[in-house]
């Protein structure tokens, strides 16, 4: 009989010091650089209509090749996110590339917020929070 895995440990949260976080951000970003090139990509991708009438051999040939290609993206995109998740970070936009990471901060979860170009983790916010609501990460340097 097949052996599943728990699903509440392989999702389970990661707590991150900044210094942790941060230490992670050079993968991070170019893992994160691959998703949003490949998630541009699979957009322009979908938008591409090639009309197949019956018998219409070259064009179902194009048709093939662009399904293949758009699902081969896809796949590349997805095992992106996968890898991201896995190191811990919470994907919160894959087009211009936002991460949170879960820490602590005066005994409750907070995260800390990171951008695609941002040289370090600069804002934190509240988990029920969102990007709009970061906070300059002053203060919470001594997160442990």
């Amino acid at each position: 009989m097949p052996k599943y895995k728990d699903l509440a440990q392989e999702f389970s949260k990661k707590y991150f010091t900044i210094e942790e976080a941060e230490a992670l951000l050079p993968k991070i970003e170019r893992i994160l650089r691959k998703v949003v090139s490949l998630n541009k990509a699979l957009d322009i991708l979908s938008t591409i209509e090639i009309e197949v009438y019956e018998d219409d051999y070259e064009n179902l040939a194009k048709v093939t090749k662009i399904n293949k290609q758009f699902h081969k993206l896809s796949y590349q995109f997805f095992l992106g996110i996968e890898t991201l998740e896995e190191m811990g970070c919470i994907v919160k936009d894959y087009e211009v590339g936002i991460i949170d990471f879960y820490s602590m901060f005066d005994g409750r979860e907070i995260f800390l917020c990171w951008k695609l170009g941002e040289m370090g983790i600069n804002f934190w916010h509240e988990v029920e929070g969102g990007y709009m609501g970061r906070k300059p990460i002053t203060g919470l340097r001594k997160l442990k």
